[in-house]
């Protein structure tokens, strides 16, 4: 007599439910993983740019801005556009023809939202920035804990926030937890 291998009804059932409740505490814990990446690659995008800006002020001694924009060209306030990085020649805040495009960036995907500084980022010759800036990240979900931020400080200095204080949520340039609304 040949024996059969397989599963019995129950033991699928078993299986099937086991899964599920896996799915059902996973899938909460896959989400917040999805966000905080989200919010990381656009602070990377952000503070890169803003990085190659000051270098280039510096190396070619001539104000240098990295901005938000929809057409490549003029600079907007929404830092979800694609980001841009030139030498202003002329000092009009916009590139013209004559202005190579130093960098760009694609625009931010959906479930970021960003706050704070609006317009451009000025870069002086010497790296330095007119007024120290904070930009905010956070995501759709609104969890402050997957917050994050660039910071630049009036000498043009370029970082990302982190959590000095141990309690989980990152800090601006004050020292302030960064909160999303």
């Amino acid at each position: 007599m040949s024996r059969q291998t397989g599963l019995t009804l129950i033991e699928l059932m078993i299986g099937v439910a086991i899964v599920a409740i896996l799915l059902t505490v996973g899938a909460p814990a896959i989400q917040s993983v999805l966000e905080q990446n989200k919010v990381i690659a656009t602070v990377n995008d952000i503070s890169n740019a803003a990085r190659t800006a000051r270098f280039t002020a510096i190396d070619t001694e001539e104000t240098t801005l990295v901005c938000p924009s929809a057409d490549y060209k003029s600079c907007s306030g929404d830092w979800r556009q694609a980001k841009i990085v030139f030498v202003d020649s002329n000092g009009n805040g916009s590139r013209d023809d004559a202005e190579p495009l130093i960098s760009s960036s694609d625009p931010v995907s959906s479930g970021v939202n960003i706050s704070g500084h609006t317009g451009a980022l000025v870069f002086s010759p010497d790296g330095s920035v007119s007024n120290a800036v904070t930009i905010k990240l956070c995501p759709a979900s609104g969890d402050a804990k997957s917050a994050s931020a660039v910071l630049i400080s009036l000498y043009g200095r370029v970082a990302v926030a982190v959590d000095n204080s141990g309690n989980g949520i990152k800090e601006d340039l004050a020292g302030a937890d960064l909160t999303c609304s």
